[in-house]
């Protein structure tokens, strides 16, 4: 069976703290590993349960930290969905862009509270992320 039982649990913990739960990170983490999984492949190689995998994986989903495609089955009954991690560099400009925005209202917070029609004409906090970390 596969799983992610040796990964480092510092890593485990920062990718936690930038998806919001450790849970997500770990199916990221799982995903990255073993891409093209179901949700109880996932959840066999987590030791998360199966509706606790649903519901954070359609979330992913739902945010573009995963893909899914329908698994190509003979026979009768549903068919369940392959779940793919979104490459780690697009995760990251994501989360960049959605820190950059609150590290810009907490640098303008003075002026937005006493003015409600403040017009920024810059962007006093820009996050670059380098391009040759792509994947």
């Amino acid at each position: 069976m596969n799983s992610i039982e040796n990964v480092d649990q510092k890593l485990i913990e920062n990718l936690a703290n930038l998806m919001s739960s450790e849970v997500r990170a770990k199916i990221y983490i799982y995903l990255r590993k073993y891409n093209k999984s179901t949700v109880d492949e996932i959840a066999g190689g987590t030791g998360i349960y199966p509706s606790t995998v649903r519901e954070s994986i359609l979330d992913m989903y739902n945010t573009g930290y995963v893909s899914r495609e329908k698994m190509d089955k003979e026979g009768l009954g549903k068919k369940p969905y392959l779940y793919t991690a979104a490459a780690p560099s697009y995760i990251v400009k994501k989360i960049s862009k959605n820190i950059q925005e609150k590290l810009n209202d907490l640098i303008m917070v003075d002026r937005r509270i006493e003015s409600k029609e403040l017009k920024i004409p810059f962007v006093p906090v820009k996050i670059v992320v380098d391009e040759k970390y792509r994947d």
